[in-house]
């Protein structure tokens, strides 16, 4: 009746053999997956190393990659300059640039894009991803720096015209402020509206046909898009018009 209670003699060694293999073969696994652990680390350790040994030979690089980003991305939302690379600022305090009408919408933390060749400044507000402002840049020969083209090239007092092309009360008062704000030597000749009433969007038309730079960067500033003089739009006696769209 205890027959089947008493252990088998030829089956205890076998019983034991399976054992220490179960045993071994978690063992195996254990030191495995040690090992991968190790070489995981191994791996980031000397990724991590590579990077500040390049750091190390190149401290510039960083900020190298972060102006050629900062230009991709704000190149998408305007032509720039593509023969050279901008002065790069970060905008620290703003309470010590309101005085400047070109920081008049500056925040802490806009960018500022000097392209010195082209003349060019832009305020670019990465939170937002909008350009808040753009203007030449004016070279003090007193300084010493001398411009690569002379400064009386520079058109001083621009004659702008604004109507407004929507059923929205003021928008060429709007236009006119920003473009003033950004350009102070600007003269506005009229405000007025413009002969429709259903333009979608803001243009921005070079009358003379010999301000076309101009006119692009109010464009870029007004978020709108240089355009010929829509069909049925008198032509103002001025060197831009300016028409306020939705």
């Amino acid at each position: 009746m205890f027959k089947n209670t008493i252990p088998n003699e030829d089956e205890s060694p076998k019983v034991r053999r399976v054992s220490s293999s179960r045993r071994l073969g978690l063992k195996r696994l254990v030191i495995i997956i040690l090992v991968i652990s190790a070489i995981g680390g191994v791996v980031t350790g000397v990724t991590y190393f590579r990077k500040y040994q390049t750091l190390k030979a190149n401290p510039t690089i960083e900020a190298q990659k972060e102006t050629e980003a900062l230009v991709a991305t704000v190149g998408k939302l305007m032509e720039l300059p593509t023969d050279e690379t901008p002065t790069v600022a970060t905008i620290a305090d703003k309470e010590k640039l309101k005085d400047q009408p070109f920081f008049a919408k500056a925040e802490n933390g806009d960018k500022i894009l000097a392209f010195t060749k082209a003349r060019l400044a832009i305020l670019y507000r990465p939170s937002a991803h909008k350009i808040m402002n753009v203007a030449p840049i004016f070279i003090d020969q007193k300084a010493g720096v001398q411009p690569t083209e002379p400064t009386t090239q520079i058109p001083s007092g621009l004659k702008i015209s604004y109507s407004n092309g929507t059923e929205t009360i003021g928008l060429s008062s709007q236009a006119e402020k920003a473009v003033k704000t950004a350009y102070p030597n600007y003269q506005t000749v009229i405000l007025n509206n413009a002969s429709k009433k259903d333009y979608t969007e803001t243009l921005v038309i070079d009358l003379t046909g010999t301000h076309a730079k101009e006119a692009g960067e109010i464009a870029s500033l007004l978020k709108g898009r240089v355009s010929p003089l829509p069909e049925g739009e008198s032509k103002p006696d001025a060197d831009i018009l300016i028409i306020s769209g939705k």
